[in-house]
């Protein structure tokens, strides 16, 4: 019987019993193979919901970031219930299922199908998103890069405020060895670092995270380069951990600036690169993310600057679009990533970057879609930037988008 419902944010089903976290101290007492249920997660408590056998939300979306690590984690995760904590009892046995978003009461066994271990090999470059660097050396052989390392996990990990890793000296060494293990592993494939783009309030349970103001929607708040650029000893620490590996002769790294609102962030950005001796476009591409209108609108003047690539953020683009905050349960059905305004956008992107000779690059949820994927490949993207578990998956998807273009003589739009 079907207790709930929500949102599942992968293909993992899992058993256990509800254990409700209502408390730091209830974080800290989990064994193992519990479904935790919980108001709403947060990145800071990653590294206590690797060992849940599920995880339950009241709120949350499909983009969430804790949603897209936990799919990398392999953890069963239904999220938006809207009142899981209430349905839930304590104790009982449930099962989470992570593809179809429902939640059964005790025990039901699920058949999981596999995808063909065929391996396929499109035009379009398949890279890959990663939030873990330890599954780098598992997941290398089968991208053709990595469109977006997202440190942030490896920070939060550490259960300190990037700004107590700096007063300590340890924020650059933390950056330096979690880069230098997706770089080694993916070398000679690229492989851009994204800096970073942590909300507030993923960061105030942090040791130190009392620095952080109190923001009613963070999604929409302090974040992206806009945050780091009012924290320039933090954004030099991230320069600085680039530096020490391109010194080290690891020459397939490339940076992107997240959530660029106005081309004089990434310009700005960029300056602080070259104090710290690194000559962007020189030593290292160099990009931007584009998930504003504002940066679609003035791509040209982005461009104008040096751009080496572009990667696109359909989820925040959307988010801005369309007003929604894309966490936000009550204005859910508001949330489309194929909202017209925002295909026309990434349209314009992408056209935009094949007149430049520019690659452009899918990130986020949205490479994980394969119909959104379709219409990418359609649209002439350059490359799509998927999750770890949807490698083989996307690169048949593409390969087969591929040859219907051939095989019906349409052009794409190039």
């Amino acid at each position: 019987m079907i207790i709930i419902r929500g949102i599942g944010t992968g293909p993992y089903v899992g058993v256990g019993k509800v254990k409700k976290i209502e408390s730091d101290e209830d974080l800290q007492q989990l064994k193992g193979g519990e479904i935790v249920v919980l108001s709403h997660a947060s990145r800071d408590m990653l590294s206590y919901l690797h060992r849940a056998g599920g995880v339950v939300t009241d709120y949350g979306g499909l983009t969430s970031h804790v949603a897209i690590v936990l799919r990398e984690m392999k953890v069963p995760c239904v999220v938006g219930t809207g009142n899981g904590t209430q349905k839930l009892e304590e104790g009982t046995i449930v099962t989470v299922d992570g593809k179809t978003g429902n939640i059964y009461e005790g025990f039901i066994e699920k058949e999981e199908k596999h995808d063909s271990a065929a391996f396929y090999y499109p035009a379009t470059s398949i890279k890959v998103n990663l939030n873990i660097p330890e599954i780098a050396l598992k997941v290398a052989p089968w991208a053709d890069g990595v469109g977006s390392i997202r440190i942030e996990n490896s920070i939060i990990r550490t259960g300190k405020h990037p700004h107590v890793l700096f007063e300590e000296g340890k924020l650059s060494k933390v950056i330096e060895d979690s880069v230098e293990l997706i770089a080694d592993a993916f070398c000679p494939k690229p492989v851009w670092f994204r800096t970073f783009d942590i909300p507030t309030d993923e960061l105030k349970r942090l040791d130190g995270g009392n620095i952080e103001p109190d923001e009613a929607n963070p999604l929409m708040g302090l974040r992206g380069i806009h945050k780091d650029l009012q924290n320039p000893e933090i954004l030099k620490a991230e320069f600085e951990a680039i530096s020490e590996l391109i010194n080290k002769g690891y020459d397939n790294l490339g940076v992107k600036i997240p959530l660029v609102r106005d081309v004089s962030e990434y310009s700005e950005a960029k300056n602080i690169m070259r104090e710290l001796g690194i000559r962007p476009h020189r030593d290292l591409p160099v990009g931007a993310s584009i998930e504003t209108p504002s940066a679609v609108f003035t791509l040209d003047d982005l461009i104008g600057v040096g751009m080496d690539f572009v990667t696109l953020g359909m989820s925040d683009m959307a988010m801005c679009a369309l007003a929604v905050d894309r966490r936000g349960v009550k204005v859910a059905k508001h949330f489309d990533l194929t909202h017209p305004s925002v295909l026309r956008m990434i349209e314009r992107v992408i056209e935009k970057c094949n007149q430049q000779g520019i690659e452009s690059c899918i990130c986020g949820h949205a490479g994980s879609d394969p119909a959104i994927v379709r219409w990418l490949v359609n649209s002439g993207i350059s490359s799509i930037s998927t999750n770890p578990d949807q490698i083989l998956k996307i690169r048949k998807v593409v390969d087969i988008a591929e040859k219907t273009i051939i095989s019906r003589g349409f052009t794409r739009h190039v």
